[in-house]
């Protein structure tokens, strides 16, 4: 059985992660169009990048800047798995106001704390989580994990009147809007900051992302609906999630029971 795999988002379409275990994914030198960033899960793997070859081995992550011709050539296929996410440059240069996604390290040892947060983001990826958590969760992971730096935008370190007022607007936008479907571009037009900005201001004035902040809204809006009677179900989805199983989840997460207990109590 082939035990290669792509998993593509409809409503988030700038990312697809390949999931490859114990076959052969490629044999040829290639490129991509994307950057690409595979976590190395098994086995022992010699990377060929441009004259230069690495041995890359589990939990180290390989970065692949778009356009570069590569190999992966696996000690064993039958011990050797790993996971690739492949994002498009126009959504990291509109993301992070890069003017260019050229200079990123190609090989990463993760310590205990970033195999965790790369797991964790890919988990989250790979889910039915909405875009907006998704993109708020790479746009958080990304500049520590592909050593940015400097080449991101700056977000506000102080609070002048600009972002201040963007800061106003776009927690005005979701509340008047927390019902629909809220991306962070929608957040980004209308405060006209870019999204790594934008989730740094939100970050840094209320603690938490604009995703963050939407849920929150949410769920408050979801206790008062339960407390009308209405079935968890149709709560569930009048507030935006995929199936009543993830509403009930992050409801506990967020009030510290289940949606059934907090309406019997």
């Amino acid at each position: 059985m082939i035990g290669v795999f792509y998993f593509r988002d409809s409503e988030f379409p700038q990312m697809e992660i390949k999931t490859c275990s114990d076959s052969v994914h490629t044999s040829k030198k290639h490129t991509h169009e994307e950057l690409s960033i595979g976590l190395v899960e098994k086995g022992i793997s010699v990377i060929e990048y441009e004259g230069q070859m690495f041995v890359v081995g589990p939990d180290q992550l390989v970065i692949i800047p778009p356009e570069v011709i590569h190999k992966c050539s696996p000690q064993s296929y039958e011990s050797w798995q790993f996971k690739m996410l492949f994002i498009r440059p126009s959504w990291l240069r509109i993301a992070f106001g890069l003017k260019t996604v050229d200079s990123i390290p190609t090989v990463k040892i993760l310590n205990e704390i970033d195999l965790k947060q790369t797991s964790n983001l890919f988990r989250i990826l790979l889910s039915k989580s909405p875009m907006i958590q998704k993109e708020s969760c790479l746009i958080r992971d990304l500049p520590g994990l592909l050593d940015l730096g400097d080449l991101v935008a700056e977000g506000p370190e102080c609070f002048d009147n600009y972002y201040t007022k963007a800061f106003r607007i776009s927690r005005e936008y979701l509340h008047e809007n927390f019902l629909e479907k809220i991306t962070l571009d929608n957040l980004a037009n209308v405060s006209g900051l870019n999204k790594f900005q934008l989730i740094r201001l939100f970050n840094k004035t209320c603690g938490v992302s604009p995703h963050g902040y939407l849920m929150t809204l949410r769920i408050n809006h979801a206790k008062k609906r339960l407390l009308k009677d209405m079935s968890i179900a149709e709560v569930a989805t009048e507030v935006g999630f995929y199936d009543q199983s993830h509403f009930s989840k992050t409801f506990k997460q967020y009030m510290g029971i289940t949606p059934d207990y907090y309406r019997k109590a």
